[in-house]
């Protein structure tokens, strides 16, 4: 693996916003994916409360949880026509 990277809590989500769908980040960051996984598969429903806290009657759907860099959520949501 390359340590340089850094890898963040990214959720596909789905909203009322325009365009619907999209990665967003959490702050905290993880030099090792695998330790983001394991925070993910740990803390997953408290995940999902805080972004149903944030996004409020906005947020219509939570697709997944994945770990990723921030270039990565960028080039996603570009691929999802976020600019």
């Amino acid at each position: 693996m390359n340590t340089a990277l850094t890898y963040f809590i990214t959720a596909l989500i789905i909203t009322t916003n325009t365009p619907s769908a999209g990665w967003i980040q959490y702050t905290q960051a993880f030099s090792d994916k695998d330790a983001c996984v394991y925070v993910v598969r740990k803390d997953q429903n408290e995940l999902v409360e805080r972004l149903e806290k944030y996004f409020k009657n906005k947020l219509v759907d939570i697709k997944i949880f994945e770990c990723m860099t921030r270039d990565e959520a960028v080039w996603r949501n570009n691929q999802l026509g976020h600019r």
